[in-house]
């Protein structure tokens, strides 16, 4: 079972999709997110988190839900816009 939710880049999407978080999003943002959930989430595993969920270099299984914008910034790939994602 996940830690955080369904898991947290799947509670991500939802939250980009809901509004609660503005694109494009840092892991600032995130840590925000997270801290009103009251998850404790490291700032380690949020920067890799979002980091992996980005590029194609990361393991093929791992999907892919945001493009990175550099400089630490990322917003949520076309196909997982919509109400079926929250």
């Amino acid at each position: 079972m996940p830690k955080f939710g369904r898991g947290l880049n799947r509670e991500l999407v939802a939250a980009v999709n809901r509004g609660e978080i503005e694109e494009p999003l840092t892991t600032r943002d995130v840590a925000l997110f997270a801290e009103r959930r009251g998850w404790k989430v490291r700032p380690s595993h949020l920067q890799v988190t979002l980091q992996n969920a980005s590029t194609e270099a990361h393991s093929p299984t791992y999907k892919k839900y945001f493009l990175a914008l550099g400089r630490g910034r990322f917003r949520l790939r076309d196909e997982y816009r919509g109400t079926e994602w929250l």
